[in-house]
């Protein structure tokens, strides 16, 4: 049995670490680097393809990141999956595929940089996993990536900017 943290009420962690289920204190050390396996998102038979938002839509779709199309309703709409719950947006505000995405696609920051875990450097773009869609830091124009969220290698797609 995994000994995994315990979310308490409100979904809040007491400081210094969280009961477990056997009353042992768990505690995050610095040598936890790996994070916790991710599932692999939209794995369900109900899905009718895969979209992401165009420009002007990033306020509530996170650039570069694709969702499982759940149906495609009245008038012109498409209901999505965003963070478990659905959404619904017209048509012309998503780019639209039917294959689930197999590549990272590179996202260009726009407004005010923030830090980086990176230090003092600028990073003008970053990455977005196919698979989890984490965001993920790079430098040059590497040909693949491997995610250090969920570990899976792909492709970068160079030709579609976000």
């Amino acid at each position: 049995m995994l000994n995994l943290p315990v979310r308490q009420p409100g979904g809040r962690t007491r400081a210094g670490g969280v009961e477990g289920a056997e009353g042992q204190r768990f505690r995050y050390t610095p040598e936890m680097t790996a994070p916790p396996p991710f599932r692999r998102s939209g794995e369900n038979a109900s899905i009718r393809g895969w979209a992401t938002g165009t420009l002007g839509v990033a306020d509530v779709l996170r650039r570069g990141a694709w969702y499982p199309i759940l149906e495609e309703g009245p008038e012109d709409t498409v209901l999505i999956e965003v963070d478990h719950m659905p959404l619904r947006f017209r048509r012309d505000e998503l780019r639209l595929r039917e294959d689930r995405p197999d590549m990272w696609s590179v996202v260009t920051r726009t407004g005010v940089m923030r830090p980086t875990l990176a230090g003092p450097k600028l990073v003008t773009s970053y990455a977005v996993c196919p698979d989890c869609t984490g965001r993920q830091e790079f430098e040059g124009e590497p040909e693949t990536l491997m995610c250090v969220r969920c570990r899976r290698a792909a492709k970068v797609d160079w030709n579609t900017r976000y």
